[in-house]
Formats: structure tokens, C-alpha cells, sequence
């Protein structure tokens, strides 16, 4: 008998599964789903600015993309961006607001329900606001509902002082009334409010405030984003 050892087989690759496919890393550039949308943005931009077409718009969020890029927001949060960038800027350049009467209220509710919790995730990361997971109380997670809620509220307050002052100093017609305004920051503090409730289920969930690598998501099952746990020192 030979003494010789045959060759061990080689290792079965894993087949394709759907966290590879939707939570990469493909490679460094284009690491997901959500950079091929970052791409096809810019390059529907690029195409709309050689037809000739008013740009700014849709140039300033292909940037604010491209910066969040690097910036590694969580998925959910980066593709609420995606979202929030062709709702302002396609839907200004395409003339959405005025073909289609409910889009301001769509845009003001949509706009503070999925970038509140980006804006709390960058003062978290400026210490500014502390992590979720250092909240070990009720009254402190209550406290944490209403900041977001707040900070939503502001958002919405803050865009309709914007619309106030382009109205004042150029010849746009950005609030066409009181009862337009009222609105306007209804729908903001419905958004707000939505918000506020996806970040605390988010963390309650025990889910990352921070972009995690796609090695480290391989496995996880889709029902385990829906999880929500109490914090095991969470007392009243």
C-alpha cells in the first residue's frame, strides 16, 4: 500500500445567501445594494446636467451621498438618506411639488422620520448625546423618546424658518400661508414621532448605532432585526 495521502478536498465555497447579497462587503467601493443606489444617483445626475437641465439641486445630495459613504451609517440609516436626497432634490427638479398636491406633506413627514435618528447618531458619536446602551433606567429611555421627538420637531421648525427666509430675500413662494405652515409642522411631528419610536425599538433590539462589516451580519437570521429586549438592569 502507498504511503502517500491523497489530497484533502477542497473546502465547499457557501453558496450565496440573502446577507451576502444585501449586507456585502462586496468590496471597498461598492460594498452593498446601497452603493449601486449611490452610483445610479450620480450618474442620473451627470446625465441630467449634460441634457442642460437645472442641477444644483440634485448635484448638492449626489455630494451629501457620497459623504455618507464614508461616514458608515448603519444600513437602515443609510438608506433612509438615499430615500430622503431623491425625495428633495429629484422631486424639486421634477416639478413633484407642484404636479402632485400632497407631496410637501409626504416630504415633511417622510424627511424627519428617517434623518432624526441620523441626527442623533452624529451627537451621539460628538458625545454630544449618550448611547442607547448606557440608558439603563425608564425614566431615562423615556427621556431618550422625547430628545429624539424634539430633535425631529426641530428639524421641521428649522426647515420652515428656511422656506421663511428664501421667501423674504428672492422671489421664491415656499409657504403659501399660515394654514400651509401648520401643516406642514404637523406632518413633521408625525414623522418625528416615528422616529423616535423606530430608534428606541432599534436599540431595544440590541442593533448596532454604528455601520458593522458584512462578515459580521453572515449569519444572522432576518427575524433577529425585529428583536426587542429589555435591558438586563433596566429598573424603574
Amino acid at each position: 500500500m502507498s504511503g502517500t495521502i491523497a489530497p484533502a478536498a477542497p473546502a465547499r465555497q457557501p453558496h450565496l445567501t440573502w446577507q451576502k447579497l444585501l449586507l456585502g462587503d462586496w468590496s471597498r467601493w461598492v460594498r452593498d445594494p446601497l452603493d449601486v443606489a449611490r452610483i445610479a444617483f450620480a450618474a442620473a445626475t451627470i446625465g441630467w446636467w449634460l441634457a442642460g437641465e437645472p442641477a444644483t439641486q440634485v448635484v448638492a445630495a449626489t455630494l451629501v451621498l457620497i459623504a455618507a459613504h464614508f461616514i458608515g451609517l448603519p444600513r437602515f440609516y443609510d438608506f433612509s438618506l438615499i430615500v430622503v436626497m431623491f425625495l428633495l432634490a429629484w422631486g424639486e427638479v421634477l416639478g413633484l411639488y407642484d404636479s402632485w398636491s400632497s407631496y410637501d406633506n409626504v416630504v415633511h413627514f417622510t424627511v424627519p422620520l428617517l434623518t432624526t435618528g441620523m441626527v442623533y447618531l452624529l451627537l451621539m458619536r460628538l458625545e454630544v448625546l449618550p448611547e442607547f446602551s448606557a440608558l439603563t433606567q425608564v425614566h431615562h429611555r423615556v427621556g431618550f423618546f422625547i430628545t429624539t421627538l424634539c430633535l425631529g420637531m426641530a428639524i421641521g421648525a428649522a426647515w420652515e424658518i428656511v422656506e421663511f427666509t428664501l421667501d423674504s430675500t428672492t422671489s421664491s413662494h415656499l409657504q403659501v400661508g399660515v394654514h400651509d405652515t401648520s401643516t406642514d409642522l404637523i406632518f413633521d411631528t408625525l414623522g418625528a414621532v416615528g422616529s423616535a419610536t423606530i430608534l428606541l425599538l432599534w436599540s431595544l433590539g440590541g442593533h448596532s448605532l454604528r455601520r458593522r462589516p458584512g462578515a459580521a451580519l453572515a449569519h444572522k437570521p432576518f427575524m433577529s432585526f425585529l428583536t426587542v429586549h429589555a435591558h438586563p438592569e433596566l429598573r424603574p
